[in-house]
């Protein structure tokens, strides 16, 4: 089984990140899969359309999968479009990575992966070129990269 990319950690807080950007590398706590509300990733497991019960409780077609979406605000309508669509049977896995300008958040891209962690697509939506090396560096962290497979350029 293809593993994850190894973290090495520059201090107690902080995992070694060298996207090139300078600022947000500086920002990165940890870059993992799963759920987590980092400094600088969002992410969630996005149910699937027909995941209708949570905790003993039936709920109509699509309910579970819409609270997943709603962490993550502003989302860009083509990644929400992208979503419902691989998560008509299947659930995913949903990454935002960002930094932050004082109070300002800025989204980088976003990141959807399998249940198993393989790529499924990626978006860069950073305000500059370095977006797209931060999205693929962080990439190589929540995706198993199997031995011969395509690079991961899905877009």
């Amino acid at each position: 089984m293809a593993q994850f990319r190894t973290t090495v950690w520059r201090d107690g807080n902080h995992m070694l990140f060298e996207s090139g950007h300078k600022t947000f590398d500086r920002q990165v706590d940890c870059i993992s899969t799963g759920n987590m509300i980092g400094d600088v990733q969002l992410s969630f497991y996005i149910r699937p359309k027909v995941e209708t019960e949570c905790n003993g409780f039936s709920f109509k077609p699509g309910h579970l999968r819409d609270f997943n979406l709603s962490m993550f605000k502003q989302l860009p309508v083509v990644v929400r479009q992208r979503v419902l669509s691989l998560t008509e049977t299947n659930g995913v896995w949903l990454y935002e990575f960002r930094h932050w300008a004082g109070e300002q958040k800025i989204v980088h891209g976003y990141v959807i992966t399998s249940s198993d962690h393989q790529l499924l697509a990626k978006f860069i939506t950073g305000p500059t070129s370095k977006s797209a090396q931060v999205i693929d560096e962080a990439i190589t962290y929540i995706t198993r990269k199997e031995a011969g497979c395509n690079d991961g350029q899905v877009q």
